[in-house]
């Protein structure tokens, strides 16, 4: 007999005064969910676990904090002046590139 494993998605949710409303769709990653975030300070992500909604559990939530620095809209990803940052490996990658000219 096969084990029963729970089907577990992931929705993006956010607050308004008249209550919590989602994106309305399922997403099969933390990460994918991220996507329908609006980053206003009032949206959150919601795991959906056997047919119910659930707050993420622990590694759910690290996998929540490792995502925020690729998200687009994040400070991590952009410089000052609002274009897209370079990764720090990039940016050591050229100095070592030049260092060997």
């Amino acid at each position: 007999m096969a084990a029963n494993t729970p089907e577990i998605s992931y929705v993006a949710c956010f607050t308004a005064d008249d209550g919590v409303y989602s994106c309305g769709h399922l997403h099969p990653t933390v990460r994918e969910a991220m996507n329908c975030l609006i980053p206003d300070g009032g949206s959150f992500i919601r795991a959906h676990d056997s047919g119910t909604f659930r707050s993420l559990t622990n590694r759910e939530f690290i996998d929540f904090l490792e995502s925020l620095q690729e998200m687009p809209w994040s400070w991590r990803s952009r410089a000052q002046g609002g274009a897209l940052a370079v990764p720090a490996a990039e940016r050591a990658e050229e100095g070592a590139a030049k260092t060997r000219e």
